[in-house]
């Protein structure tokens, strides 16, 4: 795996007064059918915050067709749209370099991309 093609996704939720429970739930279900499915996903963590108001999701694909695969996922299809009913995106970033089909999708979502300038991976 070339490190230059993998695709980063950090995203903030702010969850809706009253939901959090529900939340929780669907996200555990969402990250169990990822990881039952999208083998190109390397990383789909979950962090919350002491209040369970805010979640941050850390996402990472081999490449951007890894990204795109995950964007027509079941669990994308099937899940997320229940999610969006119960928290709004406040902040969603990619890092790396998204292929222009990527872009657009990503445009869509209101995604802020930051390209590599230095740094390395272990």
């Amino acid at each position: 795996m070339e490190q230059s093609q993998t695709i980063h996704f950090r995203a903030e939720f702010s969850i809706e007064q009253g939901k959090k429970e529900e939340y929780k739930k669907l996200i555990k279900e969402m990250s169990k059918m990822v990881e039952a499915n999208e083998l190109d996903t390397i990383n789909y963590q979950f962090y919350l915050n002491k209040e369970e108001t805010k979640c941050i999701v850390h996402e990472t694909y081999v490449n951007s067709e890894a990204a795109l695969a995950h964007n027509d996922g079941i669990a994308s299809r099937t899940i997320l749209p229940k999610i969006f009913s119960l928290a709004k995106v406040s902040r969603f970033e990619v890092y790396g370099d998204p292929s222009e089909e990527l872009k657009k999708l990503l445009g869509s979502f209101g995604a802020q991309t930051f390209s590599l300038f230095a740094g390395f991976s272990r």
